[in-house]
């Protein structure tokens, strides 16, 4: 495996969905902000709405203190109907995994890129824009494999980094 792979494209670490991540470890590690992708990381990309399990998610974070926000290369549309009502800085056509959207995040929450993690559930957007960024990522599943057909495509890829990661693991 190379040191490439490694570098740009494995998170810090990987979890089942965004209900398993140990956020109380990452508030000890001083850890004060949380930047989720939307689409198959808090919802699959046709429910327009969170649901009252992420509202619940998102006040119960919000309530232990970490600043939320969301980054999207999905429409205005799409996220501004997501974000209503939310107090939390959202971005769209955030062009992951070039970095400009993250550090509109990580100024409108006011946080330098080692006191925020990224959230989200691709390698080459996600994963790869926080490891460029200098941000502690997690990698969740998918939420559903119904994926616009753009996501489809890099799925392809994203298929043989994550059996290098799984290996990766294994030995490790």
């Amino acid at each position: 495996m190379s040191k490439f792979f490694k570098k740009h494209f494995f998170p810090s670490e990987m979890h089942d969905s965004v209900y398993e991540i140990e956020y109380d470890k990452f508030w000890m590690m001083g850890i004060r902000g949380l930047i989720f992708d939307i689409d198959n990381t808090l919802a699959t990309f046709d429910v327009a709405k969170p649901s009252e399990k992420v509202l619940a998610l998102l006040n119960n974070l919000t309530e232990k203190g970490f600043a939320i926000a969301f980054l999207s290369n999905n429409s205005e549309n799409r996220v501004k109907i997501f974000c209503e009502g939310l107090p939390y800085p959202h971005l769209w056509k955030a062009k992951k995994p070039r970095r400009g959207g993250v550090n509109t995040i990580l100024h409108a929450l006011n946080l330098p890129n080692d006191k925020v993690v990224l959230i989200g559930d691709q390698i080459f957007t996600d994963c790869w824009v926080g490891n460029r960024t200098g941000i502690y990522t997690v990698l969740t599943k998918r939420i559903a494999d119904r994926d616009e057909w753009q996501v489809k495509l890099k799925r392809i890829p994203e298929k043989i980094v994550m059996k290098s990661l799984r290996k990766y693991n294994a030995k490790n």
